[in-house]
């Protein structure tokens, strides 16, 4: 057991010793002698007070202690705390879309889990999960999700989960297993980072293979297209996967191919004179430029502009999907040389079905994301909102209430019979 507020203890020590004190001090009446002068004297009860050898009216005394006492170790706020030891160990596994086969991790992770740690396992894409040790085969099995992974929201289910193992612990170690895509982290990770008292272990894992470079376009576009800086820095095709790119309205022909599982993208990019600039978000890159807008048609929006308009749209037809793009480029500039825009390029141009990735994180934000320390988190720190939670503050203040009523009734007997 600890007290947080130590000094109320001291006090109410004090103030019993005081009780102790006043109850050597006896006040009695004096001895009674007939004196023909004490006509004269008021008509009235005398007392003196004379230090006693020992306390008077014990049980008065112990329950006035008892009462001090209680109320003093009520205010010192205690806080009962269980046997901690050893290490704890928080694992976060990325299983979101941009994580690929982890098979070197896992092995390690079974390295670790036999030394006889208690160790939490959280499973995280856009949403964390905890799972059992024993369930490591499974998640390892399972196939990746679908869903863009989140480092905030990962970081935030460790600290709860740390919260929890630090109970029984004095230190607690953290290891994030993730190829710590870029678009992982958000502006409130490092923020919410900062929340873990100690070094984060990072394994990195493998970037999921590019799937959004296993494609190309039917019909190469040169330098001088406004497109075709941004598709210029794409890989040969993998699979035969073919975007048809057409800047007039679909074709016959078009219909066919879109039936038959291929992708057509419309798209005038033809330039735009005299655009004000407007806000561009698509596959979670964001550009502000000089863009013109085009009419399109209906459909699930792809890319949106600033106001929440759909930028781009697309529409399943057969086994495959026509879409539209009404983004019109500036006249001049080097916006086809940016890589966001280039990101955003790829993203509206890539097959239906096709899932992009994204890019590491640079070195800054890892080692930012590792901290500069290489101690593991004290648990004590973990562990301080639970320690402030406890009830046996009010408990004591009831008992201190108990003994108050009961050395009311005491003395009212006591002076009862002393009357």
């Amino acid at each position: 057991m600890i007290f947080l507020a130590p000094w109320a203890l001291a006090i109410a020590g004090l103030s019993a010793l005081g009780l102790v004190a006043l109850h050597l001090v006896a006040r009695q009446r004096p001895a009674v002698f007939l004196l023909p002068t004490t006509r004269f004297v008021p008509d009235q009860r005398t007392l003196v007070s004379r230090v006693a050898a020992r306390p008077r009216d014990l049980l008065l005394l112990a329950l006035r202690v008892l009462l001090v006492l209680a109320a003093g170790a009520a205010f010192a706020q205690p806080v009962l705390m269980p046997a901690h030891g050893g290490m704890a160990r928080v694992v976060l596994i990325d299983g979101s879309r941009d994580a690929s086969s982890a098979d070197e991790a896992f092995e390690r992770l079974r390295g670790i889990l036999g030394q006889a740690v208690p160790t939490s396992i959280i499973v995280f894409d856009s949403i964390p999960s905890a799972i059992l040790p024993t369930a490591l085969d499974s998640a390892m099995r399972a196939p990746r999700s679908g869903a863009v992974g989140s480092l905030s929201a990962a970081l935030v289910a460790a600290r709860r989960a740390g919260a929890t193992l630090a109970e029984h612990a004095d230190s607690l170690q953290l290891i994030l297993v993730s190829p710590l895509a870029r678009r992982e982290l958000d502006s409130a990770t490092m923020r919410i980072r900062d929340q873990w008292p100690g070094a984060i272990r990072v394994w990195r894992s493998a970037l999921r293979v590019d799937s959004s470079f296993a494609w190309r376009l039917e019909h190469e576009l040169a330098m001088e297209d406004p497109l075709g800086p941004s598709v210029a820095a794409m890989r040969p095709a993998r699979e035969e996967q073919v975007t048809r790119l057409i800047r007039r309205a679909p074709v016959a022909t078009d219909s066919a191919f879109v039936r038959q599982g291929g992708t057509v993208v419309r798209w005038d990019s033809s330039s735009a004179t005299g655009a004000a600039p407007e806000g561009l978000v698509a596959g979670g890159d964001v550009v502000v430029a000089a863009l013109g807008r085009r009419a399109i048609a209906s459909g699930m929006a792809r890319a949106r502009w600033a106001d929440g308009t759909p930028a781009a749209t697309e529409r399943r037809i057969g086994a495959g999907c026509l879409r539209e793009v009404g983004v019109a480029m500036p006249v001049a500039g080097d916006l086809a040389l940016h890589a966001r825009f280039q990101r955003i390029v790829r993203e509206l141009l890539r097959p239906c079905g096709t899932l992009p990735v994204d890019t590491p994180a640079d070195s800054g934000v890892i080692l930012r994301l590792v901290g500069a320390s290489t101690n593991a988190a004290p648990a004590a720190a973990m562990r301080q909102e639970k320690e402030r939670s406890s009830t046996l503050a009010r408990w004591l203040l009831v008992l201190a209430m108990v003994f108050a009523l009961a050395e009311l009734a005491v003395r009212a007997r006591h002076e009862g019979a002393v009357t």
